[in-house]
């Protein structure tokens, strides 16, 4: 079995498990429940966006949108589309599985030069937003970077909250998600709630140990000791 089948075989058991549980009932699902998918993408839409933006989207997100859905009402506010973004994904993504943005382990200068005007803007580069689930918590994909093991992972991003940027895990094997571990592990986990609960993908997020610096924000705040 080749790559492309691997993908399209663990395609069809995810789109399975987001069947079984169309009829489960929630007071607020964001967008709209049970989820409607968009038709996907063609072969020559996907590849002119690629050579538009000098990039090669990872193959398990490129197969999902070539042969199930370009886009949907789910996960949370909807999965978006690769043509209406706000991001630059022909620059590369400025940060690696190693070197993540977290502000409670910035400096306060640090986060003033972040924030800098006169600072070029770069937390947007290389990616593309995937979803969002409200209030600028969103989900994004590495479609752009310089480091093999970052490019296609899927990452957690919060600047509206003064979180940062980090890449979400599976928590037994701590390995980084890629596209299709994302949509799989929202589908159950939505398949595991009560009517009454939600959940949210910054618990994905496993974040490294603190530096041994007495500046950083987090222990300012008394918040790290």
């Amino acid at each position: 079995m080749n790559q492309l089948e691997q993908f399209d075989q663990r395609i069809a058991r995810i789109m399975s498990k987001i069947e079984e549980i169309k009829d489960k009932k929630f007071p607020f699902s964001c967008g709209k429940w049970p989820p409607v998918w968009e038709p996907p993408f063609s072969e020559e839409e996907v590849t002119a966006f690629e050579t538009e933006k000098g990039i090669q989207l990872p193959e398990d997100y490129r197969r999902f949108i070539t042969t199930v859905a370009s886009s949907g009402t789910q996960p949370f506010y909807g999965l978006h589309s690769f043509q209406k973004q706000e991001s630059v994904p022909e620059h590369p993504f400025p940060y690696t599985l190693d070197h993540i943005l977290y502000f409670l382990y910035m400096t306060e200068n640090e986060m003033d030069q972040f924030y800098d005007d006169d600072t070029p803007f770069t937390a947007n580069h290389g990616l593309l937003t995937l979803c969002t689930e409200g209030d600028g918590m969103d989900s994004v994909l590495v479609v752009n970077s310089k480091d093999p093991d970052t490019y296609g992972t899927v990452w957690y991003f919060d600047l509206a909250n003064d979180c940062g940027i980090i890449p979400m895990r599976d928590k037994d094997t701590e390995k980084p998600f890629h596209f299709l571990d994302w949509l799989e592990y929202w589908a159950e986990r939505t398949a595991g709630l009560n009517s009454n609960e939600f959940f949210s993908f910054s618990e994905t997020v496993q974040v490294p140990k603190a530096p041994d610096n007495p500046d950083i924000m987090g222990r300012k705040m008394g918040w790290i000791e």
